[in-house]
């Protein structure tokens, strides 16, 4: 989300900040299938936001990210990194990436 704002504010100043967010962009599409779940809609009280995680093992994925990193935070952006060996419940999984509902005694620390 926040490659897309930034990638079509104008306030991206540098020509090739809005190059590189748009290769990121596309990278991305290529290599990253879009999460099909995010909630636990079949619990009788769903939670109603998931997070998404890179697999420790998405070397080129979490290369790219860091490459994002660098253009957000030039532009003010803040950027907090987690990471976690506990995600919460699994909604979705593949090979790169799980998206979970975060247990109920973490939500706080990481939304």
């Amino acid at each position: 989300m926040a490659l897309k704002f930034l990638r079509d504010d104008h306030s991206t100043t540098k020509d090739e900040d809005v190059k590189k967010l748009k290769q990121l962009s596309v990278w991305f599409d290529k290599n990253l299938d879009k999460p099909t779940r995010f909630s636990n809609a079949s619990n009788k009280s769903p939670a109603n936001v998931s997070l998404s995680w890179f697999k420790d093992s998405a070397k080129e994925h979490i290369q790219k990210i860091h490459e994002l990193i660098e253009i957000l935070e030039q532009y003010d952006f803040v950027v907090e990194r987690l990471a976690t060996k506990n995600p919460g419940y699994i909604v979705f999984e593949d090979e790169f990436q799980i998206s979970a509902i975060p247990f109920k005694a973490d939500r706080k620390k990481v939304i």
